[in-house]
């Protein structure tokens, strides 16, 4: 049995306050203050509640994605140490890129036009293997804004002590090393993962995040490059499983 978390992690206004160093396990209950849960940004997440609702999806719905939540994914975040590494699981998560997306990327997929800064995508989706020069050619684009200003300068820093031509993949790994680190960096936190993690997770979990803080599910379409909204709304079922909060103030009797 492991230990439960001790660290009491709630988000206000997209702002994370932690009044205790990150927890040994990763994926152990949190032990916080219930707040109750409302999925808008203007309101608190009570993420316990979420964390421990979570294992109902499966038993209710098989094509829910796998994901993990904010206080999960960033516990995995802070483990990570290497530049390189951290700064993939970071874009997976912060823009919910697919790995073969985010191992194109070059130092000209960066835009700072002086009203946003963000990443350009190339939209892949693919099976095993790199994906060819014409398939590249092919694959339409996405721009996603990237408003954290320590994720920018963590962009900017590492891009500049690379050195990289404008055209040079600033990741030269593979899908398999990565999925490879996410596998040792699970080992690292300890604790008994609530399934498999996958380079995926981050996106779906991505997904899941936007939706639980309100944003327009065509909005998060877009943001996943998805060429239908019905693709994007099977996220939506992690908010309508735990119902209880919309029917609050409706009075039968």
């Amino acid at each position: 049995m492991t230990e439960p978390w001790t660290g009491n992690v709630k988000i206000h206004h997209q702002r994370a306050v932690t009044s205790a160093p990150v927890p040994k396990y990763a994926f152990a209950r949190l032990s916080g203050a219930s707040t109750g849960l409302v999925p808008d940004h203007r309101g608190t997440i009570d993420w316990d509640r979420l964390i421990d609702k979570r294992p109902l999806l499966p038993e209710t719905l098989d094509t829910m994605p796998k994901y993990l939540l904010k206080p999960e994914v960033l516990t995995l975040l802070e483990a990570e140490t290497h530049p390189m590494h951290r700064l993939i699981l970071d874009l997976m998560w912060c823009i919910g890129a697919r790995v073969s997306e985010v191992l194109t990327i070059t130092p000209a997929s960066f835009i700072d036009d002086g009203y946003d800064f963000g990443v350009v995508l190339k939209t892949i989706k693919q099976g095993a293997g790199r994906p060819s020069k014409r398939s590249l050619q092919r694959s339409p684009k996405r721009f996603i804004p990237i408003l954290d200003r320590d994720f920018q300068t963590r962009i900017q820093s590492y891009l500049w002590m690379g050195k990289f031509r404008q055209d040079e993949r600033i990741f030269p790994i593979t899908r398999q090393a990565v999925s490879a680190n996410i596998d040792r960096l699970i080992d690292q936190v300890g604790g008994e993962p609530p399934f498999k993690i996958g380079c995926h997770t981050f996106r779906h979990s991505f997904a899941v995040h936007l939706l639980l803080y309100g944003r327009p599910l065509k909005f998060v379409s877009q943001l996943l490059g998805h060429r239908s909204v019905e693709s994007t709304e099977v996220y939506t079922n992690v908010l309508a499983f735990d119902g209880a909060h919309f029917l609050e103030g409706v009075d039968f009797h």
